[in-house]
């Protein structure tokens, strides 16, 4: 089931989130804080969707003057490829402000699976920003979606 954590969101749920961030993409994920913090500002989404007890997919963003900003998605590696990352994102979506006009993310150079992703989710490419990540060092790719 697909839901939204807010500030009345339980510490145990927001471990999970961080403990599913650390198996898609390692030590460097976002913690437990960073997403109680993201969950609590009024213009922050935290989405995540169930399986069970178990978090098995999330995203995280934020809008902001007219734009969203997609800043993190992750699904469990025994989960993919089964709509979930596209539930989320059209979600994040519906619940913007009526007047974005536009999303971005930024996406690992070397993630053509999630490029592909987004560009199937009606995201394109905008620019690329050197050595944007680390361990390892990697530019990223800047995406847009417009017509939100």
């Amino acid at each position: 089931m697909l839901q939204r954590a807010d500030r009345s969101t339980s510490a145990e749920l927001f471990a999970a989130l961080a403990e599913l961030e650390k198996i898609t993409v390692g030590q460097d994920g976002w913690s437990a804080e960073s997403f109680r913090s993201e969950a609590a500002k009024e213009n922050g989404f935290v989405l995540y969707i169930m399986d069970g007890n178990n978090v098995i997919a999330l995203l995280t963003g934020y809008s902001a003057y007219g734009e969203g900003d997609i800043t993190n998605v992750a699904v469990h590696p025994g989960y993919r490829r089964k709509g979930l990352a596209q539930k989320l994102i059209a979600e994040f979506e519906r619940l913007l402000p009526e007047d974005s006009e536009e999303i971005f993310l930024e996406v690992r150079e070397s993630n053509s699976p999630a490029i592909a992703l987004y560009e199937k989710c009606g995201f394109e490419i905008l620019s690329v920003r050197k050595n944007f990540y680390s361990n390892p060092c990697e530019n990223a790719i800047v995406m847009k979606k417009s017509e939100v």
